[in-house]
């Protein structure tokens, strides 16, 4: 009698990994299942997997493939159901058409979304869609939960919040949907993953990013104490304006209408399209940044040429403010040591650029309130500040055009409404009995 065939196990022999297979007739084989070089070890190891399980039920019929990918895509997947990875392909090929590029021409964010999406979908790539449900989406929730990513230094290791986890699974939501709208998904495969809940606040496996008090205007002066010129100014245009970190970082003369002196209009990059170039481009809506007295006394020292497209604020002119103050500060006799100016590389690696970007304003900041003794602020901290202010002196409707958003519940994530609404009833209260 003979006996038990051994189940065909993987190996790597130094260039791939193979499995060798006994054969129902006993004799024996080999199959390859690539290098690393091909696929990643996770890919390798799901697909043998589920060639596995494909073997021990129809071994005949997997060896009949000379190749054991063609034999899952082939035998898994007889009546031509899409499988998860040419869903995704298509959903991406399609998302890539319509969300074009956004300032300057970067990847929409959108689409850095669905590479998150690719990524923890890689082990189930293979797998036909009516193969994945709830139980994958959770196991796929789970891992967005433990993952860490390097920001930064090395050392830097970071997870994801949950508004980010969320996020994620709700776009895989998405593209089921978008699936079933053009017949490639069945009904019942998209509600079958709305059993998986997002995750609430104070859930153990992840967490939430707290936000900052509102800033304080003593606090805000600690800062510009701390910070250079071009920073300062940069940063109060933010607080008078309620501006975006980039639409300050962009400014250029060109852009800054004069009709009525008492109140300039900002409009970003009216020159690249008619309603300019920003974030609601997309909506064909004009973002128009009111400039009052107080912004007007900050640029005109700044603006030498106003048909200029040179932008406003330059990394290059900080740098040459921080050497300034270093010089004033020098205790070295002029007559002795290095003159000013000469101890400098004549082609150093890392040159300041043309001007500044959102991150290099927020490391700034950042490092001001360091020096400062102040919590950490993110020029989106003095944004909302702004935001706040206005809303609580002249109501949502306010904010919301200050803001430049299309809808006012945008509008409330910076606001803090029911805060807000509540110290509105309180005032009243207080009128009605008094």
């Amino acid at each position: 009698m003979a006996g038990k065939r051994k189940s065909p196990r993987l190996r790597f022999d130094g260039r791939y990994y193979v499995a060798n297979i006994y054969k129902p007739d006993s004799g024996r084989s080999m199959s390859s299942f690539g290098s690393p070089a091909d696929r990643t070890e996770g890919q390798i190891y799901t697909a043998f997997g589920k060639w596995l399980d494909l073997f021990n039920q129809h071994p005949h019929k997997v060896l009949s493939f000379e190749n054991p990918y063609d034999a899952i895509d082939s035998i898994a997947d007889p009546n031509g159901v899409l499988t998860i990875g040419e869903l995704l392909d298509q959903h991406v090929a399609w998302a890539e058409r319509r969300m074009l590029p956004v300032r300057h021409g970067k990847r929409h964010p959108d689409l850095r979304f669905l590479d998150r999406v690719r990524q923890f979908l890689e082990p189930y790539l293979r797998w036909p869609i009516t193969s994945f449900g709830p139980d994958e989406l959770e196991n796929v929730q789970e891992a967005l939960c433990h993952h860490e990513y390097t920001r930064g230094k090395a050392d830097n290791k970071k997870r994801y919040t949950r508004r980010g986890i969320n996020d994620t699974v709700a776009w895989i939501h998405r593209i089921w949907e978008w699936g079933h709208g053009r017949h490639f998904v069945p009904h019942a495969f998209v509600q079958g993953l709305n059993e998986v809940k997002p995750l609430k606040m104070g859930d153990e496996k992840t967490f939430d990013n707290p936000k900052r008090p509102r800033v304080t205007e003593e606090e805000f002066k600690k800062v510009l104490a701390e910070t250079s010129s071009v920073v300062g100014h940069m940063l109060q245009l933010i607080w008078n304006t309620a501006m975006r970190p980039y639409e300050v970082c962009d400014m250029r003369p060109c852009d800054i209408l004069q009709d009525d002196p008492d109140c300039w209009l900002y409009i970003p990059g009216r020159d690249r399209t008619p309603v300019g170039d920003h974030k609601t481009t997309r909506f064909e809506r004009v973002k128009v940044i009111p400039l009052t007295a107080k912004c007007q006394a900050i640029l005109k020292p700044r603006i030498p040429r106003w048909t200029s497209t040179d932008y406003i604020f330059s990394p290059a002119e900080a740098m040459a403010d921080y050497m300034a103050e270093k010089a004033k500060s020098r205790k070295t006799p002029l007559g002795t040591g290095n003159r000013p100016g000469s101890n400098k590389k004549d082609h150093p690696l890392i040159k300041p650029g043309e001007h500044y970007d959102a991150n290099a304003l927020r490391h700034a900041l950042e490092r001001a309130c360091k020096r400062a003794g102040v919590e950490k602020i993110s020029p989106y901290d003095l944004r909302r500040t702004a935001a706040t202010g206005t809303r609580s002196l002249l109501g949502k409707e306010a904010a919301k055009v200050l803001l430049g958003h299309t809808r006012t519940d945008t509008t409330d994530i910076y606001l803090l409404e029911e805060v807000q609404e509540a110290m509105k009833v309180a005032k009243q209260l207080e009128a009605h009995k008094g």
